[in-house]
């Protein structure tokens, strides 16, 4: 019973966190659009996203180092505060109508999510031990895609029908409530460090931690995995943002709910992995949950799917992708040890954030130069290129996506 209640502590604390960076980076998206005009909407979607983006690119050196000196609990709880700050910033920005300041309180809701990632993730396994990474690191997943999902269709529904002194309300309550919840969180944590002397510059932090990534086989190959999906799927994000209204005709409203119907399917799907994989880390999921993405989204493209259609296949494709994503997760929680974690999952960070910066510039580059509709295309190649990689070069992959298969 204080497992569990510890468990949902965390669970709940990071659902928050990523409710409110959802909600405010849709608002910006919907409200800015509005004051910046139609034409810039593709701009103001790609600046949005890589403001959450940059600061894992600079910082998370940082936060792997902060991971290792201090409690992870309390860096959760500081972060948490930080962020009730954080969304005044936002408020002011909303309250004048003005597009650089309601970007710049995403540029610091990145910068917090960065500074806390390895801490709250390295607590899966100080709450429920080696036997409870993959439930854990599933439940956690599901957790963030419904506060993606909650965060997002709040923004669609409330920014139609809610004034905006209402909504900086909203953003600053949940931002309390996240840090009340964090305040819960108990957790058997290892003596920290009592000092680090990784580079904190970012270059040299992940050339060092590459090489140190070598110790672990696959591992480097596994965190590219990540850092791919999560290229996929900020690109899905975004495209859906510009692809339902301009290509598909549907209002604010309407966009929302297919969003949401990712959010759902991923984490479904992440759900799912962690249940599948039971005590054990199932990294066999991960050719069957990378071959369904790429084929449902190879079918958004070749049926040129629209209403129920397409709503059905980005569900699939995002659920799929759920039990792409959860293995590859537990597996770096199995096998880096100790302290070490905090700069693990930090290099883990930086790689996917890196990837999620090249996802912005990716999709305003092909926007400029091809219709919408070929970015689906583009992502299943790069899906089923990913996953094969993964499947002829990890060999832990190939085993036991053998033994999965044999067993079910």
């Amino acid at each position: 019973m204080a497992k569990r209640k510890n468990w949902f502590s965390l669970f709940f604390t990071n659902y928050l966190g990523v409710l409110n960076d959802n909600f405010l980076k849709t608002l910006a998206c919907f409200i800015c659009i509005a004051w910046v005009g139609k034409e810039n909407e593709s701009m103001v979607v790609t600046l949005a996203s890589a403001a959450l983006v940059i600061p894992y690119l600079l910082f998370s050196p940082l936060a792997g180092r902060l991971a290792k000196i201090y409690k992870k609990r309390k860096i959760v709880v500081w972060a948490k505060f930080a962020e009730m700050l954080i969304m005044v910033v936002a408020a002011a920005g909303f309250l004048t109508h003005s597009t650089g300041l309601v970007l710049s309180s995403i540029l610091l809701m990145g910068l917090q999510s960065a500074l806390f990632s390895p801490s709250k993730y390295g607590l899966i396994r100080d709450i429920g031990g080696e036997e409870g990474i993959s439930y854990g690191s599933g439940a956690m997943e599901m957790f963030a895609f419904v506060g993606i999902l909650t965060g997002t269709l709040m923004a669609a529904f409330l920014s139609e029908s809610v004034t905006i002194p209402v909504l900086c309300v909203i953003l600053f309550g949940v931002a309390l409530f996240g840090w009340l919840s964090s305040l819960t969180i108990r957790a058997n944590e290892s003596e920290p460090m009592k000092e680090s002397h990784e580079t904190l510059n970012p270059v040299k932090f992940v050339k060092d931690m590459f090489v140190r990534a070598l110790a672990f086989k696959g591992l480097n190959l596994v965190v590219v995995g990540l850092a791919t999906f999560w290229f996929i799927g900020s690109m899905i994000q975004m495209v859906l943002i510009v692809y339902c209204r301009s290509d598909l005709g549907m209002n604010d409203s309407e966009t929302g709910i297919v969003m949401s119907l990712a959010a759902v399917g991923i984490g479904a799907g992440c759900y799912l992995a962690g249940v599948l994989s039971r005590r054990d880390v199932e990294l066999g999921l991960v050719p069957y949950g990378g071959i369904t993405t790429g084929l449902t989204l190879l079918a958004i493209f070749v049926f040129d799917a629209h209403g129920v259609t397409f709503g059905v296949l980005v569900f699939l494709a995002a659920f799929f992708s759920g039990m792409f994503k959860v293995p590859l997760d537990a597996w770096i929680q199995a096998n880096v040890k100790g302290r070490e974690l905090g700069d693990m999952l930090a290099y883990s960070n930086l790689i996917t954030f890196l990837f999620m910066l090249m996802a912005s510039g990716c999709f305003g580059g092909m926007t400029m130069f091809f219709d919408t509709k070929y970015v689906f295309i583009f992502l299943a190649v790069l899906t089923f290129a990913i996953t094969i990689i993964l499947f002829s070069c990890v060999e832990e992959v190939r085993v036991r996506f053998k033994k999965f298969r044999l067993k079910n």
